[in-house]
């Protein structure tokens, strides 16, 4: 009788822990699921001395678009960009784009990392000015998101005393495509700031105005309270300084195409390559100094965020995501040892657990981290059921544990449950669910090797 009422409250904590674990986690995805929208203006500067360039990049996740199936079976969304430049609540110039994209699946309509994309060049009188952006879904007539910021732009982005070089403010990029004929830049693009594990680099871009560039270099500086801490310096090498001819939209509006041609204009770009997949996620500062043949010397400073973009919802809650790792990663004894301690010695036990994890050691960003509670958070959306929280459903254990399949089907038998086939074939298995009680709660019935079939 003792036994079976300690096996009874036993069976009563893990319940309510589970339960207490699932209220958190839908807490913390109504707290930080925010739609994926970035706008980036960037000053360039111009030849006439009272004149710039406005670069602007605008981008919105395919999750907030609003696609509209076809009937071809494919899915689209048809978005309107629209910027409005205005001084003194009077608009000076605008820009209007539609885009239109389509992709196979619904699945894909759900991305939080793919992203319709707009990028212009507007020119403009140095002023201060307000921005605001509209994107509307033509489909559905309906404002998806507004937004206004300043622009602070009476003066040069930067440039010398001495001699005639001025410096565009530094904007950040996805590794350029290099030819002899051009240069594909692709901006970054998350409002200004840095991706915690991706490979970016800063660029600027130069009017030198008969003058000529003798050194670049730049230092990077992590920001920790009040201090900044150096964290990597250097110059740039001749290979990293580009002359170019011109500097225009691409076709498509997703990207900057810089023409190298034969013809010298004055115009160079400068890419500062610091090594920015191996950084923490931290708030950074990022100089950069030109030095002109002339003596002239511009100074550039960037502050930013690295940002963890699309951060796994159980990691904003270190409890939380160790006991989403029991039974698969750890054991309940080994969940009570990371859990044992205040909630800083919790994390470096959390962190240290999982740095022996890494592929990547050298680096800051854990991809195994990432990819497990990744795989967390699809099945917390797509396996949900009345009866269980998706990742203690058996789909949702086979999917963290072995990620997404390389194909998916189902059976839909005479007087039987419908059944669920899931191919690994990379690791030649083969999982059968089955929908035995008919509420969508789809159990592990059989695994097999594929070769045995």
């Amino acid at each position: 009788m003792k036994r079976n009422c300690l096996a009874f409250l036993i069976l009563t904590m893990a319940l309510s822990a589970s339960a207490a674990a699932q209220d958190r986690y839908m807490d913390i995805v109504q707290k930080y699921r925010r739609p994926q929208f970035f706008a980036e203006f960037i000053a360039l500067p111009a030849t006439h001395h009272d004149s710039l360039k406005l670069v602007g990049n605008i981008r919105l996740s395919y999750d907030n678009s609003f696609f509209v199936k076809n009937s071809e079976g494919k899915f689209s969304t048809d978005l309107t960009f629209t910027t409005e430049i205005l001084q003194r609540n009077t608009a000076v110039t605008r820009s209007i784009r539609r885009k239109i994209v389509t992709v196979n699946s619904h699945e894909e309509t759900l991305n939080r990392t793919d992203f319709v994309e707009t990028i212009f060049m507007l020119p403009l009188k140095k002023g201060d000015y307000e921005v605001a952006v509209e994107v509307t879904n033509n489909d559905l007539q309906k404002s998806l998101r507004m937004e206004r910021q300043s622009l602070k732009l009476s003066a040069e982005p930067a440039a010398a005393k001495q001699g005639g070089i001025k410096a565009s403010q530094l904007l950040f990029i996805n590794r350029p495509n290099i030819t002899n004929d051009s240069i594909n830049i692709e901006p970054l693009g998350v409002s200004g700031n840095g991706v915690f594990g991706r490979d970016y680099l800063a660029m600027l871009y130069f009017q030198l105005n008969s003058d000529s560039l003798r050194e670049v270099s730049y230092q990077l500086f992590e920001k920790q309270d009040q201090r900044e801490i150096l964290t990597t310096s250097g110059k740039l090498s001749p290979n990293n300084l580009i002359s170019i001819s011109a500097l225009r939209e691409s076709k498509g509006e997703t990207q900057l195409i810089a023409e190298r041609g034969k013809k010298a204009t004055g115009e160079l770009l400068a890419f500062i390559d610091f090594n920015a997949k191996a950084i923490a996620n931290a708030r950074y500062v990022l100089k950069a100094t030109a030095v002109s043949e002339k003596g002239g010397v511009v100074e550039v400073k960037k502050e930013f965020d690295n940002a963890w973009i699309n951060m796994p919802y159980p990691l904003y809650d270190i409890e939380l995501a160790v006991r989403l790792m029991e039974g698969i990663m750890i054991t309940s004894d080994e969940v009570g040892k990371l859990l044992d301690g205040n909630p800083a010695e919790q994390r470096r036990k959390f962190l240290a657990f999982w740095k022996a994890q890494d592929p990547t050691p050298d680096t800051e960003f854990n991809e195994a981290l990432e990819e497990y509670f990744r795989r967390v958070d699809y099945t917390f959306f797509n396996f949900y059921t009345n009866r269980d929280f998706g990742w203690r459903t058996d789909r949702g254990k086979i999917y963290i544990r072995y990620g997404k399949p390389t194909d998916i089907s189902r059976e839909f038998p005479l007087n039987k449950p419908t059944r669920e086939i899931w191919i690994y074939k990379n690791l030649n298995k083969r999982f059968v669910f089955s929908d035995i009680t008919n509420t969508g709660n789809y159990e592990l019935v059989s695994e097999s090797q594929l070769e045995n079939e």
